[in-house]
């Protein structure tokens, strides 16, 4: 069911008993409403009826509803849609979870897919602000989601680069092969092109659109909050890249070595072959049963044969090893 708050001028946060009573509180001025729910558990019923009470757009709340929707900052005739996703990191994988929010004159709403965990730690923030940043008004309640956003996008960040100098340093020390270490190599490029798949967008999204001035465009103060939001998403952008870099700089690296490895594998099997194949080519010709090979029937084509065989395999073991081949 849908949890809701008002922010008065007078009481602050008072929480919102009755879904009705939701047009009433936004009826009064200076109030901010705030309202969450997740999608799962809301019926069709109480979906109309949330849309009602904040005056939704049929069109946005169809959209709402599906737990997939792409990155997307819409103006419709009475509220601004935001689609963000909140990333959980389950089994070594990104996942994303949506969250709509509708910013009204005095409302913010969140209809969210599981994705609680971010809502928490914005009204934590928000709650903490006190009244006086509070009573900007809806456009401070998205400001603080969207750089929630941010900063959870940016510990992220941070963690995939603190793992990949870590993979980077035991590539350096450790060159031999080893599957974990490329697995893991492998799981943090996933994770990074899942984080890449909504941060980047995201700053291309609030750019266009507080860049385009029109009717329906951002107040200047709500543009000033939106433009913050977005330098910081481009900081994260870059760290992405950064990481990125240096993760493809390691598989690089990891390419090689076991390119030259193989080489090395190569060469060795090659110069035993080589080794093996002269001997082999002496008894060969000497084992045929015809008198026309020298020294053939004698006691001295015997040890002729011995010692032909030794002293080129002798020599092509000395030549190998001084170039390195075995």
């Amino acid at each position: 069911m849908l949890t809701a708050q008002c922010h008065t001028p007078a009481a602050g946060w008072v929480e919102v008993r009755d879904l009705a009573e939701i047009s009433d509180f936004r009826t009064e001025s200076g109030n901010v409403v705030w309202g969450e729910a997740d999608v799962a558990d809301l019926t069709e019923e109480q979906i109309a009826l949330i849309a009602e009470e904040f005056g939704l757009d049929p069109l946005a709340v169809e959209d709402a509803q599906e737990s997939n929707h792409r990155l997307k900052l819409e103006p419709y005739e009475r509220h601004l849609l935001v689609v963000i996703h909140q990333l959980d990191e389950r089994e070594g994988q990104l996942e994303a979870r949506a969250i709509y929010l509708f910013k009204g004159d005095n409302y913010v709403l969140a209809l969210h897919h599981d994705a609680g965990r971010l809502l928490s730690m914005a009204k934590s923030r928000w709650e903490a602000a006190g009244r006086g940043e509070v009573k900007r008004g809806p456009a401070y309640l998205l400001y603080v989601l969207l750089d929630t956003l941010v900063d959870d996008y940016q510990r992220v960040a941070e963690r995939l680069e603190l793992e990949v100098e870590e993979l980077e340093d035991v590539t350096l020390s450790q060159r031999t092969y080893t599957g974990e270490l490329d697995r893991r190599l492998y799981r943090l490029k996933q994770q990074l092109s899942r984080l890449r798949r909504y941060a980047v967008p995201g700053s291309r999204m609030l750019d266009l659109y507080v860049q385009h001035h029109r009717a329906d465009s951002p107040t200047p103060g709500e543009a000033n909050m939106l433009r913050d939001v977005h330098d910081n998403l481009i900081r994260v952008t870059e760290q992405i890249h950064n990481v990125d870099e240096l993760a493809n700089a390691i598989l690089d690296l990891r390419r090689a070595d076991q390119t030259a490895g193989q080489n090395e594998i190569t060469k060795k099997l090659t110069g035993w072959a080589a080794i093996i194949a002269v001997p082999t080519l002496v008894s060969g010709i000497y084992g045929m049963n015809f008198e026309l090979v020298p020294t053939s029937g004698r006691l001295f084509g015997f040890f002729f044969a011995l010692t032909l065989m030794s002293g080129a395999a002798l020599t092509l073991y000395v030549l190998f090893k001084t170039k390195g081949w075995i």
